[in-house]
Parts: C-alpha cells; structure tokens; sequence
C-alpha cells in the first residue's frame, strides 16, 4: 500500500483475514442470500478480498467479468448486476462517475437495479455530488439513495476498516472549507460558497478502534481537530 506514502509491506495472516470477513459480512449485512457481481482488478484488495474471498468465504454466487470490459463499456456492469440480480457490488467513486458520462438514457430503459442492496464506494475520494447525480440517473431504474454504502480500508487491514449500517443512506457533512485547510473542522448549514460536502464513511466493527492523531506531537486530537488516521 502506498498510494498516500512510501509504499510499506504488512504481514497478513489467516487470522486477519478470517476476522475481516467477517467484518464485512456484518457491516455489509450480507446472508446467504448475498449475490455479487463486480469488474474490479484481482491484484486489488477491493476486488481479491471483496470479490472473490467473501462470496467464498459465504458460499456464496458472484459473476466476474474483466476490468476492461467495465472500462470499454460500462454498462456491462450494471446490466451484469441487473441480469444476475447481484445484491453486492461496488466500486471506486470515479467508476460511478463514468457510469454516468458513457451510459446514456436511451441505453438505460432495460436496466432493473432493484435488486441491488449494497453499492459500496471507497479507495479514493467519495464525492457527495457523485452520490446525488448517480441516484436521481439510476432512481428511475431501482437505483435507492440508501443503496449507497460509503467505507473506508487499505491493505494494511486486509480491506474493510470503518461502514454504516447497510440499511441506512450516506450521511454528507457540510463543513467550512478554509478551516478545513486549517485542520480543523466546523460545521455549517447553509449553502455558502465556502463549504464543502464530506461523505461519511460510518465506523469500526467488531473491536477494531479507529482514531485520529496528531502526526507530530503524537497525540490523539480533540473534537473538531483534522488528523492522520490510526487504526
């Protein structure tokens, strides 16, 4: 992992990884019920961990296809979604994006996405404007706002780090962005030029304990206070 610094190699055990599927099974909400679908690259830990290891890990149904199908032509992944009736499947923020930029209305009618539960979004930026735009292209079409399922991991954890509750839709924070740059976060409420939207990413799950410190005094930070994330 090393795409915010020097590039850092962590020994992985069965352990970590047994005890972060289960992570994921219940801060997804997943059964064995649970249908995936997804495009994401294998050498990943989104697409080994998420893709492949929890459907095995449940017993459960999932359809791969190959990154560059999705990249050629995105609405594979949403027509595979609606063809296998996946409950799970997710991506980088960017990939929804692209949805939107390359699948036009006219390609959209046959798409049924009621089935899916479960979006998740994480490894990059999450842009609340995506989340909206995404909702209001895909509604008509069984796309739910609560479909959306903001998190936060790396490969240090094997993958899942911080979720909400899969039932629940993603909370955005609006907050001042020139104290933002000043480390330090304040809350407002209108719609100021000066705001910024902050996705959620909801919170740890069985034990794990997530902090924000200081990164030169070492220190964990108080209320309001912008910090590296410790876990």
């Amino acid at each position: 992992s090393g795409s915010t610094g020097s590039p850092k190699g962590v020994a992985v055990t069965h352990g970590n990884l047994f005890y972060n599927q289960q992570m994921i099974a219940m801060g997804f909400g997943h059964s064995e019920e649970t249908v995936f679908a997804g495009w994401l690259p294998l050498h990943h830990d989104m697409g080994l961990i998420g893709n492949v290891l929890q459907p095995l890990y449940l017993g459960i149904p999932c359809t791969l296809m190959a990154p560059e199908a999705f990249a050629q032509k995105p609405l594979r992944w949403l027509r595979a979604i609606s063809t296998n009736r996946a409950t799970t499947s997710g991506a980088p923020n960017f990939a929804y994006e692209l949805c939107l930029k390359r699948i036009p209305v006219e390609q959209r009618r046959d798409l049924d996405l009621s089935s899916w539960k479960v979006a998740f979004n994480g490894a990059e930026p999450i842009r609340a404007q995506t989340l909206a735009d995404f909702v209001e292209a895909f509604g008509p079409y069984g796309f739910r706002r609560e479909t959306f399922y903001p998190c936060y991991g790396l490969a240090e954890a094997t993958l899942f780090v911080t979720g909400g509750l899969a039932s629940a839709p993603p909370v955005v924070s609006r907050v001042d962005a020139a104290a933002l740059e000043n480390r330090r976060v304040v809350r407002v409420f209108e719609r100021s030029n000066g705001g910024r939207d902050l996705v959620g990413c909801g919170r740890p799950w069985m034990g794990q304990r997530v902090i924000a410190v200081d990164p030169a005094a070492l220190t964990q930070c108080g209320p309001g206070q912008v910090g590296e994330i410790w876990i």
